[in-house]
């Protein structure tokens, strides 16, 4: 589904992007977004999905708040990129967080598939940290809109050839009507309508305006998790909520 998502998705963005400025990007430049379609969308994204099968999706999206942290560890260890002492902090106290997250699941934590959707989301954080890194340090003259219909198509066709590899092939006339309506939404507004408006507000907001959308993404994977999913909210996981927040903001402070 995620597969047919993405592919989808991409080609209507490269549809509508060729009508608007009549080419197609270089062979170098398309290589460039099969790499960042694989690690963004088949990688992270694919990874992200799949692990919410064993654990809560609002679990998924808190973890995925993780990026800033890595990103920050990345640029200091790869790229010499200083850091304040704050920022440190911010760090520590992030981990702390999902420390308080993860025993507030004492009893799932035991389980394996538990243990697994955790350990598949946390690479997933990885290769977006991975993809990020390529994409802002790689000075290609590239237009952010066509970038993000390449990458989603390269992305969605590697996710859908990996999806047959594992055997796990749905026969597409038997899904309901449901199930379609779920997919086209995740396509017109998850996909496109969402990352528009992302690429948009970085090109005519400030960035610390933009980057608040990091604190926004959880708190509404927490509420609609509670009201959709009946996923159960404790103190323990407000309390590890807040901690993490207030390791995010310092590092987005003092990074």
């Amino acid at each position: 589904m995620t597969g047919i998502r993405q592919l989808l998705a991409g080609s209507l963005l490269i549809a509508f992007y060729t009508m608007k400025v009549r080419k197609i990007p270089p062979i170098k430049d398309l290589i460039f977004h099969a790499l960042v379609g694989f690690l963004l969308f088949t990688c992270s994204n694919g990874m992200t999905t799949w692990a919410i099968q064993y654990i809560p999706s609002f679990l998924g999206a808190l973890l995925g708040c993780l990026m800033p942290f890595v990103l920050v560890l990345a640029n200091y260890l790869l790229f010499k990129e200083k850091v304040k002492p704050l920022a440190f902090l911010g760090l520590a106290i992030g981990f702390v967080g999902v420390a308080i997250l993860l025993s507030s699941f004492a009893t799932e934590i035991k389980e394996t598939h538990f243990v697994w959707g955790v350990l598949i989301t946390m690479v997933g954080v990885l290769t977006w940290t991975s993809g990020t890194l390529i994409t802002t340090r790689n000075k290609r003259n590239i237009d952010p809109f066509e970038g993000l219909g390449w990458q989603m198509l390269f992305g969605g066709a590697m996710m859908l050839l990996i999806s047959g590899v594992m055997d796990e092939q749905v026969n597409l006339l038997t899904l309901p009507i449901k199930a379609w309506l779920l997919i086209g939404y995740l396509i017109a507004v998850g996909s496109i309508f969402c990352f528009v408006c992302y690429l948009h507000a970085l090109k005519t907001l400030p960035l610390s305006l933009v980057s608040v959308y990091v604190y926004i993404n959880p708190i509404v994977a927490l509420l609609m998790g509670v009201l959709f999913l009946h996923e159960v909210i404790t103190w323990q996981i407000v309390v590890g909520v807040l901690v993490v927040f207030s390791g995010i903001y310092l590092v987005k402070r003092y990074r």
